[in-house]
């Protein structure tokens, strides 16, 4: 079964988004430290005890999102046996997705997000703009409509989520306007509380400020392929990031059609990765035949979604094995030799002593692997150094990989 991880975009936040992974994971907390110190100000405060008016603006709302993003999909890759074959994110979550795949560095993301909620939030200022999401008109129906000579120029579509939900965008008035018509014409409309017309022409002038900060960013090699929300197929190369993201401010989001490139590749197993369960949600709603969708917005799903990617025991265990990989991990922790370091991995340290001197018990499988992924997340060990040392675990004949 292939997989996908798709991203989330502005909107998904909430109160509390990461909490559970924070407190879970080393690699998820320095994930928010170090955006917090990129950004000056503490993204876990403002994600777990900030204002939702706070958090819904767009020059905050954007870099926790990535944050939060980012930090699941890396406790996810240290733990997932099988790689991505796509990556793709709604809207802001594009940007996460060509973070996760390499082609960004994460401070460098931090800094992007920032500028592009900075440039939406100005854009909202004088409200001449808005959207609204209309459910149950076929997507040929509202573009007749934006096309009518009282609207033409004046309202566009801006989102291709779903076959169930198109969303538009354009100036207040004929805004107002269309929404009748849209009802009169059976569909039902839910007025966004935005202040901009995002995705439409009406950005014009930020996507070309946008263009130029990304001309000062440095982009990589991707890891992984993602989908662009302009052409609903993979970037060709990286050197389309800065033309491809600022034409995504002013064209439609091709969202359903990311989903369809998928689905006619056989990629039917779909991770949502960051806050909420946004995608996942419009996904379930459209039905899709063998598909299986997940989020790991809360540790409860992370740890659903990796229960069967985990090594599970084969009958007689030798805990000595995971004691001996966990000494011999190397320490990519530069903060490696501080008492707090010492404190954090001494637990899991003991208890690993422990299984190996008794013996099989039960559960001590399970235990035993949650205490050597501790101590590898102490360690700051890679994602692809951890999965060769589950591989060396399973070739001893303790563990098998499923």
């Amino acid at each position: 079964m292939h997989t996908a991880l798709l991203f989330p975009g502005q909107g998904s936040q909430y109160i509390g988004m990461g909490q559970e992974l924070f407190s879970s994971s080393i690699v998820a907390k320095r994930t928010f430290e170090e955006a917090s110190e990129i950004l000056g100000y503490s993204v876990s405060n403002l994600c777990f005890q900030g204002s939702l008016a706070e958090l819904t603006r767009t020059d905050y709302a954007q870099p926790c999102i990535l944050t939060v993003g980012i930090a699941a999909f890396r406790v996810l890759m240290e733990r997932m046996e099988r790689e991505p074959v796509y990556l793709a994110g709604h809207s802001l979550g594009e940007i996460t997705a060509l973070t996760a795949s390499g082609a960004l560095h994460f401070a460098d993301a931090i800094r992007l997000v920032r500028f592009r909620g900075m440039l939406m939030r100005d854009a909202q200022k004088n409200k001449a703009g808005s959207m609204m999401a209309i459910h149950g008109l076929p997507a040929q129906v509202i573009e007749k409509e934006c096309l009518e000579p009282e609207y033409r120029g004046l309202v566009v579509i801006s989102n291709l989520n779903s076959s169930r939900q198109t969303v538009v965008s354009g100036q207040v008035n004929a805004l107002t306007k269309i929404k009748e018509r849209f009802i009169d014409l059976g569909g039902h409309v839910t007025s966004l509380q935005v202040g901009g017309a995002f995705h439409s022409p009406f950005m014009k002038n930020a996507a070309m400020q946008l263009y130029d900060e990304l001309g000062r960013i440095p982009f990589h090699s991707m890891r992984y392929s993602v989908l662009s929300n302009v052409t609903a197929l993979p970037y060709p190369s990286v050197t389309c990031i800065p033309s491809f993201l600022s034409e995504q401010m002013v064209e439609r989001v091709r969202w359903q059609g990311c989903v369809q490139f998928l689905m006619e590749r056989q990629v039917n197993n779909l991770i949502e990765v960051g806050p909420g369960s946004v995608l996942s949600n419009m996904l379930r709603r459209e039905k899709l035949d063998a598909c299986m969708i997940q989020s790991i917005d809360t540790k409860e799903n992370l740890q659903k979604l990796i229960k069967e990617r985990m090594p599970k025991g084969t009958g007689a265990v030798s805990y000595a094995h995971y004691l001996k990989a966990a000494l011999c991990a190397k320490n990519y922790n530069i903060h490696g030799e501080t008492s707090d370091y010492l404190e954090e991995v001494a637990g899991p340290f003991r208890e690993l002593e422990q299984l190996a001197r008794v013996g099989d018990v039960a559960g001590g499988n399970a235990k035993a692997l949650e205490a050597l992924h501790h101590i590898l997340d102490c360690k700051m060990t890679p994602a692809l150094q951890r999965g060769d040392i589950l591989s060396h675990i399973a070739e001893e004949g303790v563990v098998r990989h499923v």
